[in-house]
């Protein structure tokens, strides 16, 4: 792939500059350029060739508070300073070089970035598509084939990593391979070493030694990232399109650039709690029967579950927003008797449209010419799930409307959450012709825009439809998206999974570099399919999955129709026995999961965690991808093997508590511990407050009752934390309980404070039992571990006992 993006290249070269309004204009015999500083910490780098790219629309990028430029030119090179941070570049060659206070400067260590040059990527990739599928339609731009490409050139580094590009196979570090950034539905299940795959994001996380920093290619084209694959000294990110568009984050460390990175794309709305809880989905939920009897199992077993979702199998021939009248004639009905058992309907969604006279949005999309067409004209046909089929072009607002309120066929019958599948988009055919990846014709229509454009932004388009009709159709209720594909900006619409994949030990480790990768790439709220999707599972991995899924954002089991079943009870004692109590972990984590869906809102950070994220500067748990932290306060170590009876866990510098047994560690090391299935190798960080409740049948309110707040002093005695509150639905005001105390050989000092959010409810402090205790009434202490219970009656509660 990089080799043949990089023939017959043409350097970028400046002669002249000047600083305006928006930042410093570059001008050259070949290339235009532009540099603005669109945020703090944030420089954008703009090069075109034509002049209508001059005023370049952004389709995922926010509009932020522009900031003053300074430039300075010496030798032929420009330094350009925006607050603390510094960019120099050389114009004849156009290279880059990003320091700042805050990223180090070149002098103690920047990334150098140089070289943008003219390829001929796209040219080769349409002319070898349309010859494989002997379709003759041209597509052309400015006299050459659209997007001839542009391309930069990293000059490479030993100390240098590379995280992000979403959900990846292989390795967190990206380093040594070549990545496509293209929404492709692979055939299932994916391997070990496939690309691309269903997400693509065209950002990465950089690491220069200990320092970080973020590049986000903000192009809708297919690009490619060739990060130092077998070893080159050089690596090379480019794109198809006309222009090449780019932001230089700063750090110093990964959650700065997070932060910085999701105001430009975009931030998460909070979540329902509901979407927090565990859900069952199968392939092969046949009838409305059958949907009942899961959820009565489930609380005859006294398993929790919040949502039963159900497949293309509800559909009327597979026609997207259709119940079969015969197998769920009452959708109504079943949703009703779901809810009054605390369970979320959810239905998927399938952008394929069966082309069927008489079907509404068929008939709606051809009457309004919504649909894609190919270049001469015609609609595009192809086959999916209901056979022949259309798809809707997203790209224009009037499309989304109509497609918003086709939903509300679903949401008028209880559905409380749409799942977009098969939306890379996803075909079976074309015209005739078996598609390339399953894919789209690059020149195919949407409205003024070339399907080789808007190809990656087809899932984004849609799940914002998806999420509009929810805002409008359940007014008071948080929408909830699940999408299988997408790109920057998804996380403002929708949740993410991984896609299809398989029963096997292979893809429950692989799922977590997986879901870190879409976590540094400004997703916050993703899972994998527990048990794997394809194949048949067992007892002994569905079991390790479901601890494991405990600890992911989003916890989903789900299965395809030809494998053997995997409900929580499928394998039978003692597997069900230990996903009972996976589930119930999960629901005694709510109030701190809860807590971390807000941070995500916030400020950006991810609830899912690599160790980089928490520890920049240690070394030793930059390249880790087998355990990860679950926010600031828990260490998650699963076990991965079969027939697993330990494992290695490396303990960053600091005290860390074993969980369930309260067992303290020093940390800057490793350490092995046993991985037996009733448990979840999971490790409290110093000076945390965890915050807990008792598990539940099913979500209700995020004003938890009671709420239990774990304690582990730092070894200086503080502990701190907070909490965020409120229904757990709708728009009402939330706020943050903050947690300060003190543990000492004399006693413990704790303040909770929640302002503007009266609460009545019980406190349980939960740490191990320092001495005996006095100075009050209600404790406990049970296998080591002292329990105090108050009552909160107020929005501020003080606690102080003597040990």
């Amino acid at each position: 792939m990089a080799g043949q993006v990089i023939e017959a290249p043409v350097v970028a070269r400046f002669e002249a500059w000047r600083v305006t309004d928006t930042g410093v204009e570059l001008r050259g015999p070949r290339f235009q350029g532009r540099i603005e500083a669109p945020a703090e910490g944030v420089f954008r780098v703009l090069l075109w060739h034509r002049p209508q790219d001059a005023e370049k629309h952004s389709w995922v990028v926010h509009a932020g508070t522009p900031q003053p430029l300074t430039a300075n030119a010496e030798s032929g090179t420009l330094e350009l300073r925006s607050g603390a941070h510094t960019l120099r570049l050389d114009l004849d060659p156009f290279a880059v070089e990003f320091g700042g206070a805050e990223f180090g400067g070149a002098e103690s260590g920047g990334v150098r970035l140089p070289g943008a040059a003219l390829t001929g990527g796209l040219a080769s990739h349409l002319t070898r598509w349309w010859e494989e599928n002997e379709l003759p339609e041209v597509f052309a731009d400015d006299g050459r084939p659209a997007g001839s490409g542009l391309a930069l050139r990293l000059a490479e580094s030993d100390a240098r990593a590379y995280y992000g590009l979403g959900g990846r196979t292989g390795w967190l570090d990206r380093r040594g391979r070549d990545y496509t950034v293209w929404t492709t539905d692979p055939a299932p299940p994916f391997s070990h070493d496939q690309d691309p795959l269903y997400q693509a994001h065209p950002f990465l996380l950089i690491r220069e030694a200990g320092r970080f920093c973020g590049l986000y290619l903000d192009e809708t084209w297919r690009s490619t990232f060739s990060l130092a694959p077998a070893g080159a000294e050089e690596s090379l990110i480019a794109t198809d399109g006309p222009t090449l568009d780019f932001y230089l984050i700063a750090g110093p460390d990964p959650q700065k650039v997070l932060q910085r990175y999701s105001a430009l794309v975009g931030r998460p709305p909070m979540p329902p709690l509901w979407a927090l809880g565990y859900h069952q989905c199968r392939w092969g939920y046949a009838d409305a029967a059958t949907v009942r009897d899961v959820a009565a199992e489930h609380r005859r077993r006294d398993i929790p579950l919040d949502a039963i979702w159900l497949d293309i199998d509800h559909m009327e021939r597979y026609k997207s927003f259709t119940f079969d009248p015969y197998r769920f004639h009452d959708p109504a009905g079943l949703a009703g008797d779901l809810a009054a058992q605390g369970v979320q309907l959810v239905a998927i969604v399938d952008p394929g449209l069966r082309a069927e006279p008489g079907y509404r949005a068929y008939d709606e999309a051809l009457a309004k010419d919504y649909l894609i067409r190919v270049p001469r004209g015609d609609v595009l046909r192809g086959t999916s799930w209901p056979g022949e089929s259309v798809w809707p072009d997203f790209t224009r607002a009037e499309v989304r409307n109509w497609w918003s309120g086709l939903h509300r066929s679903l949401t008028d019958a209880g559905v409380a959450g749409i799942w977009n599948d098969m939306n890379e988009p996803s075909t079976f055919s074309v015209m005739g012709h078996t598609t390339y990846g399953k894919g789209m014709p690059p020149g195919a229509r949407h409205a003024a825009h070339a399907h080789a454009e808007v190809h990656n932004l087809y899932a984004v388009l849609e799940c914002r439809a998806a999420f509009e009709a929810l805002t409008a159709q359940r007014p008071g209720r948080r929408p909830f998206v699940l999408t299988r594909a997408g790109f920057p900006g998804i996380q403002r619409y929708a949740w993410v999974w991984t896609g299809d994949n398989s029963s096997s030990w292979q893809h429950l480790e692989e799922s977590i570099p997986m879901l870190l990768g879409l976590s540094l790439s400004g997703v916050a709220f993703v899972g994998a399919d527990i048990g794997g999707f394809s194949g048949d599972s067992n007892g002994e991995l569905l079991t390790r999955w479901t601890w494991l899924g405990a600890c992911y954002p989003f916890m989903r089991n789900h299965s395809e129709c030809d494998s053997l079943a995997q409900e929580a009870w499928a394998f039978g004692e003692p597997w069900t026995g230990y996903v009972r109590a996976a589930v119930q972990l999960r629901y005694r984590l709510l109030p701190y999961l809860y807590s971390l869906a807000r941070e995500a809102v916030e400020d950006g950070a991810p609830p899912l965690r690599p160790m980089l994220f928490e520890f920049p500067d240690d070394a030793s748990a930059w390249p880790l991808a087998d355990q990860f932290m679950l926010g600031a306060a828990l260490l998650v170590a699963p076990a991965l093997r079969p027939r697993q009876q330990a494992r290695a866990v490396y303990l960053p510098a600091g005290r860390w508590q074993d969980f369930w047994s309260g067992e303290l560690h020093e940390g800057g090391r490793w350490i092995v511990v046993p991985t037996p299935l009733d448990g979840l190798s999971l490790f409290v960080r110093a000076g945390s407050v965890l915050a807990l409740t008792e598990p539940a049948p099913h979500t209700a309110t995020a004003r938890w009752a009671p709420l239990v707040l774990r304690l582990l002093p730092d070894a200086a005695g503080r502990v701190s934390g907070r909490v965020w509150e409120d229904a757990g639905d709708g728009d009402a005001p939330g706020a943050w309980t903050q947690v300060q105390g003190q543990v000492d050989a004399a006693g413990l000092r704790l303040r909770l404070e929640t302002p503007a959010l009266s609460m009545a409810r019980e406190v349980v402090l939960e740490l191990r039992a320092p001495g005996p205790v006095r100075g009050a009434d209600d404790w406990t202490v049970d296998a080591g571990w002292l329990r105090l219970r108050r009552q909160q009656d107020t929005d501020r509660l003080a606690i102080d006992v003597a040990f």
